[in-house]
């Protein structure tokens, strides 16, 4: 059997060499246009791919804000002071007791008795109107002021003062710490003292050291 010769000539081996030096020519450009290209081309299309192939999904109620703010709880504010020196000795508390005296004292008694001494100040606990100023009955001289504390009507009562002490009338608008009269025995009494009294909405009284308790707001300045 005879094998075939490939016999390589001049011009073959030129033409092959010619081949491959074109080819690499062409990748050569080819690989110098894509190089060549601007960078935001290639971005823009990968950008365009990109949104192209995705899909946003958000809650319905994310697009419907709703305003909220905290609450806040406003509450009037009443300044209101002691009517005497806290630190007053009390000769008799609310409530029933063995009337101190036979010509009006009461046994049922509707207030406290401060015993601060004969002459002492007596100030108006708060803000307020004189509804009542009068010197008869088991009170003696004795003034009343409607205030409103915190939102509600309610009624102070100073009791036996000195007769002629006052420094209100009805209807005289008082300023808290005012001084009403002086501390005396008039009335129904057995020696000088502050009978004081508290009535919410001007009816039945309360026992007033509670109450003062509950409202007072400022230090005793005197």
């Amino acid at each position: 059997m005879n094998t075939p010769v490939t016999v390589t000539t001049p011009v073959t081996s030129f033409r092959k060499r010619r081949s491959l030096a074109i080819g690499a020519a062409v990748v050569s450009m080819l690989t110098v246009t894509v190089h060549d290209l601007p960078a935001s081309a290639v971005t823009l299309k990968e950008e365009a791919f990109t949104a192209a192939s995705q899909k946003l999904t958000t809650p319905v109620d994310s697009f419907s804000p709703v305003a909220t703010r905290e609450e806040f709880v406003i509450s009037q504010y009443t300044p209101v002071q002691w009517p005497i020196a806290p630190s007053s000795d009390i000769s008799s508390g609310f409530g029933w007791r063995v009337a101190p005296c036979s010509w009006g004292c009461s046994s049922d008694h509707q207030g406290v008795d401060f015993d601060p001494g004969y002459g002492t100040a007596i100030h108006a606990i708060a803000d307020g109107v004189v509804v009542q100023s009068a010197s008869d009955g088991g009170l003696g001289q004795h003034v009343v002021i409607e205030h409103e504390v915190d939102g509600r009507m309610v009624q102070s009562v100073y009791g036996h003062m000195i007769y002629g002490s006052q420094t209100v009338a009805v209807g005289t608008v008082v300023k808290r710490g005012q001084i009403l009269g002086s501390v005396g025995s008039t009335g129904a009494s057995t020696g000088p003292h502050l009978h004081f009294e508290i009535r919410p909405g001007g009816g039945e009284s309360v026992e007033p050291l509670g109450w003062l308790a509950k409202f007072v707001t400022e230090s005793w300045s005197g």
